[in-house]
């Protein structure tokens, strides 16, 4: 009883050795997922004119965890690699949790943006109306000045040559 006992730790812990490096590789595979999401969700924030340098800041911190965790792998260092692999696991899912507010206020300021330029043409093209009338205005009260200023000079008739 003893002898099935120890065979059934033995393959059991065989088991479990040779299912660490693909537990390692799934989430290694998990991360790379997530990081491209996260990525993507930060690439749609800046294309709709959004920025979100805290949440750039983020991701480039799990990225550096990644490639530590990468390195610790090849070195043969299992637990601070799956350690480091956690943390970026949990930073990254706190920056796809926070993508969907940034890209809403992202949007938001667009359209606002998009608003204020098509408000502030009719009002341009007003300003410019109304500057030309005033102008216009201007320039006849001025023609009109210069018209009554103006003296009629005629030809003075000598009454004497007569």
């Amino acid at each position: 009883m003893k002898t099935s006992l120890w065979l059934g730790l033995l393959i059991a812990s065989l088991i479990m050795l040779c299912a660490a490096p693909h537990v390692l590789t799934q989430q290694s595979e998990s991360i790379d997922v997530l990081s491209y999401r996260a990525f993507s969700g930060l690439a749609t924030i800046y294309q709709q004119g959004g920025q979100s340098p805290e949440l750039v800041a983020k991701l480039n911190q799990a990225l550096g965890l990644i490639d530590e965790a990468h390195l610790k792998l090849l070195q043969g260092n299992d637990a601070d690699a799956t350690s480091l692999q956690g943390q970026a696991n949990s930073i990254l899912t706190g920056v796809l949790n926070q993508v969907p507010a940034a890209q809403q206020t992202a949007a938001t300021e667009r359209t606002w943006r998009t608003l204020t330029i098509v408000g502030l043409i009719p009002l341009a093209v007003l300003l410019s109306t109304l500057l030309f009338y005033a102008s216009l205005r201007m320039w006849r009260r001025y023609e009109k000045s210069q018209l009554f200023e103006k003296r009629i000079i005629g030809v003075v008739h000598d009454e004497t040559k007569d």
